[in-house]
This record gives structure tokens, sequence and C-alpha cells, in this order.
């Protein structure tokens, strides 16, 4: 992993510039996301030198043995070739040597990644880097498989890939279709294996009344229009209190409407975009603020605001899911109104802006929050992850299929792990735990 990570290194600039021109990502935004992607992998190295990720257990023989008493020793291993779906919208950070990879390797499980048609020559060039780089230093360039895919309509490379025998579980970073459609995928084979999917989350936003409303619309703003909005904690949906309802919508709607066009990670990513948004401006009682069709007959996106009442919002499902990209939804509550009972949909994460310290309405939206999402985010905007121990990066259906887990972060290994306990293991067995 370190030597992968140094070939990258060494291709930096050629790295940045194909995925820039693959996917209309900026320099300046991919930058970060490679260096997140060549900590990641020296991370996940030093997660394999210091061991304890196997979680070694030794239960010797005891005169308090609850059941027999044997001697048990148990940890965690591989659980074998791991087939990777890389995301759109971070080709890096997410892509053929991103997370996924990284955290696979670290259990020691070889992995094959479908090539993503959002950016194939990205791809193509980190997994030729790679596998130099494993093939120079340890002769093992088939620890990384590749599966082209260049055509965003075709599925056979993905069913072949989630359907080969050879592969013990898959991870899956995109939509809820075609998350679910995965699993489904690996649930129907002879054998089943577990599929670990990030799919679609709204990342809920809520406020007490004593908070700033007008601080919160300038910074959920940038975060919304950070990437373009194509990022998979970008707050889609804000639960405004009556009292901040009118400074929120202004704030919000002012900002957004000011954005320019862009184009997005590629043409059908743009067109689901605006087909959610044209979902979402025909619901029953939305008002649209910011109207994201194109003024000017290019190609490119706006961003959209929408605004709808509690009860239109309810009983609305399409208004309860993930628009990708700059977008977001509205909901000011009636009155004394508070989002304390209200059905949140499962999300990466969950804002709660508080008026201070001593807000006293602020724990009540924090148990909310982390009912509904895997991070808790106070008094901030959600995008920008961490990778670090205490990161979680998953959450509640449908921003996951397994809220037990983490996709970021040297816990993410566990994911590829299966315990195994050995029982009265003669000293002759060298189990290397």
């Amino acid at each position: 992993m370190e030597r992968v990570g140094g070939a990258l290194e060494a291709r930096r600039s050629e790295v940045i510039a194909s995925a820039a021109a693959e996917t209309a990502l900026t320099p300046e935004e991919l930058a970060p996301e490679f260096v997140r992607m060549v900590a990641t992998l020296r991370l996940f190295a030093g997660v394999v030198r210091e061991g304890s990720w196997r979680r070694p257990a030794v239960d010797p023989p005891t005169p308090e043995s609850i059941g027999p008493n044997h001697d048990l020793r148990s940890a965690l291993v591989p659980l074998g070739p791991v087939a990777v779906f890389g995301a759109s919208n971070f080709p890096l950070a997410y892509g053929v040597c991103g997370g996924d990879t990284a955290s696979a390797w670290a259990a020691g499980c070889p992995v094959v990644v479908k090539e993503h048609p959002a950016h194939p020559r990205t791809g193509r060039l980190i997994v030729e880097t790679a596998r130099a780089a494993l093939d120079r230093s340890v002769g093992i360039a088939d620890a990384l498989g590749y599966v082209r895919n260049e055509d965003p309509g075709d599925f056979t490379a993905a069913r072949a890939l989630v359907s080969h025998p050879a592969i013990r579980a898959v991870g899956f970073t995109g939509s809820v279709a075609g998350g679910l459609a995965v699993e489904r995928l690996a649930r129907e084979r002879a054998v089943p294996i577990p599929v670990f999917a990030e799919m679609g989350s709204v990342n809920p936003v809520l406020m007490t009344p004593a908070a700033r409303a007008a601080e919160i619309a300038e910074a959920l703003a940038g975060s919304i229009l950070a990437r373009f909005g194509q990022q998979c904690t970008c707050p889609g949906l804000v639960l405004a209190p009556a009292s901040a309802g009118s400074a929120l919508v202004e704030g919000l709607s002012t900002r957004l409407a000011a954005a320019p066009p862009r184009r997005m990670l590629a043409p059908w990513i743009r067109d689901a975009y605006l087909r959610r948004c044209g979902r979402a401006a025909l619901a029953r009682g939305v008002r649209v603020l910011v109207d994201p069709t194109a003024r000017d007959g290019r190609r490119d996106a706006h961003a959209a605001l929408f605004e709808v009442g509690l009860d239109d919002w309810l009983q609305q499902p399409t208004l309860h899911e993930e628009i990708f990209g700059p977008a977001a939804v509205i909901v000011v509550l009636p009155g004394e109104a508070t989002p304390a009972d209200l059905p949140l949909p499962g999300s990466l994460t969950c804002s709660v802006w508080t008026g201070g310290p001593h807000d006293p309405d602020a724990g009540a939206l924090a148990g909310l929050a982390a009912s509904c999402a895997g991070r808790v985010v106070f008094n901030g905007v959600p995008t920008g992850v961490r990778v670090c121990e205490a990161m979680v990066h998953g959450g509640p259906f449908p921003s996951t299929n397994r809220p037990d887990t983490t996709a970021v972060g040297p816990r993410a290994i566990e994911r590829w792990c299966r315990a195994v306990c050995v029982q009265n293991a003669p000293s002759s067995v060298d189990l290397g735990w």
C-alpha cells in the first residue's frame, strides 16, 4: 500500500488532470481528494503493522469457566476477493485505489474494481500505476484486478463480477437503485455474499429556535454548492422553525440563485438531477424558490431550492429522497412545532444548529439526529469527511444497507473479515495471531 501510494504520488499531476478532464471537477477540488487517496493507503498500511485490527482474543482454561473449560483463541480473518464499485463523484478517494480498496487490502483481500463509466481513463491510469508498483515491490500485481465498463447502460460487467464464484464480498458506492440491484444479485448467488452499499442520503439539517438563521443560510449554501452538490454528504433537507424560516429562505435563495451554472460529472447524472428536481417541483404544495432548469440553452446545470409545508412534506415520500446535485428542500415548521417527532429519512449525516452551548433545545434535537444518521454534526456543515478512528461514514437505510458498518476510517477494514475461533490448538500450530 505504501509503494502504491508512492507510485501514485509520482503521477499526481497526470492523475488529477485526467480526472478533471473526465468529471468537470476542477484541479483545485481534486487536489485534496488525491491527498486523501494516498494518505488513506498509508493509514491502512499503519493499521496492518500495528495489528490490533484483527481483534485477537485469548481465553485459556480457568476455574471460573462458564461451560466446558477449553482453551479458546479468536481473531478476524479475511473473507477473500472483494469486488469494488467506485463512486462517480469521487474518482480518486472512492475510486480504484480509494477507501474500499485500501481497507480490503489491509484485511488481506485481493480486490477487483469495476470501472466507472464517468471516469474510465482515470481508472485505467490508476490501475496501471498501482499494478506496476505491486509487481515491482512484491510481485503480486494480481492483488488488484480491473473490469472495463465504459457504457453506463451496460450492466453485463457488474452482473458477471458480482456473480463470479471467486468474489466473497462487494463494496458499492452509488444510487439506491444501483445498490439494491447489486445486493439482490449477491443474495441470489448459489453462495450468497455480503454487500456493503453506500446509497442515497438527504442529510437533514435541524435547528433550534435560538439558532442564527442568516449564518446558517450562508454556511449551507457553501456546502450545497461545494463540488456542485455532488457529494454524498450534501445537505438536502432543511427543517426550520417558524422563527427562522423567512431569513433562511431569503438567504439560501439569494446565494443559490446567484451561483453560476456548471457541468455535472456526466450527462446522465445531470439528466437524473433534473428529473428529480422536476418531480419535486410538481409535488403538491411545493414552491420553487430557485429553478434548476437551464436558462441559456447549454447542458450546464443550475442549483435548485424548494419550499414546502410540513403536512405536504410528510405525505409525499418523493420529497424525502435524495436529489443528487446542488439542491435542497426547505420545510418551515408551523408555529411552535418542532422536528422532534418527525420521521426523518435514514442518512449519513444530520446537522444540528443551536444558539450556543447552553441552548435548552439542543438535547432533544441531538437525540433525533442520532436516531436517523451515522454522524451528528453540531453547528457546522456535513460536507468534508475526516479519515480517522472515530469517523462513522454510514447510516440507516437508504443511506446504506448496513448501518452497523463504516466506509471510512480504520474500522472499515472489519467489513472484509469474519471471526474464527480455535479450540484447544496444539502448540505446534502457528495461527499467526
